[in-house]
């Protein structure tokens, strides 16, 4: 009898955990939709009803992450990140995402010390390079900015992001033919981008 129990307790257990797992798939599937129509408001709500239920889901904390950015909702973006950093401490993916929403409130020091964090899990990483070197050219340390983002170009030479903000980097550093072959690459990644036309135009005068 306590055989039959238990194997009637395990099959129940499994439908639920099934069910559970078809209507979060389903929620999703809805919130893809919605940001496929631009609606990130919609897409961010349906996936906030469920959330209650599933507060240490790794994957829906990292999605109202990123849908809360999209929103310009950075301090709930930022929340729902570390929630998603603490599921899965090596996630490089929650650790990039959480540097989003503290670059876009101009908070270097913190991005800085995320991406330091993210080449100890991950060295060379070049994505990290990136936000270090950004992070220090806005705070205007343009000598610890061009390191970075020389070590970022070594492994992607056509990037364009990397191009553009180291080209600006040696422009602050008075390095102008440097600099000038950099917008003149980024301009070949991208030939209409209008951040690097104005610093094509900036650099000719």
């Amino acid at each position: 009898m306590k055989k039959i129990l238990l194997a009637s307790l395990i099959i129940f257990q499994f439908t639920i955990g099934n069910a559970q797992q078809n209507n979060l798939l389903s929620v999703f599937e809805t919130s893809y939709s919605h940001q496929a129509n631009l609606d990130y408001h919609k897409a961010f709500e349906v996936l906030q009803k469920v959330y209650p239920n599933n507060l240490v889901n790794y994957e829906l904390n990292l999605r109202l992450g990123w849908l809360s950015y999209m929103l310009g909702e950075f301090n709930r973006s930022e929340d729902y990140y570390t929630k998603a950093m603490e599921l899965k401490p090596l996630s490089l993916e929650a650790l990039n995402g959480k540097i989003l929403p503290l670059l876009a409130q101009q908070k270097y020091d913190k991005v800085i010390q995320l991406s330091e964090k993210s080449l100890s899990i991950s060295p060379n990483n070049s994505k990290a390079e990136y936000y270090i070197g950004i992070s220090n050219y806005y705070l205007k340390d343009y000598v610890k900015s061009e390191k970075y983002l020389e070590n970022a170009i070594n492994k992607y030479p056509f990037n364009l992001d990397i191009n553009l903000m180291l080209g600006w980097t040696k422009f602050a550093l008075g390095k102008k033919n440097e600099a000038k072959v950099l917008f003149l690459v980024a301009q070949r990644n991208s030939p209409q981008n209008k951040s690097v036309i104005s610093a094509i135009e900036l650099i000719n005068k």
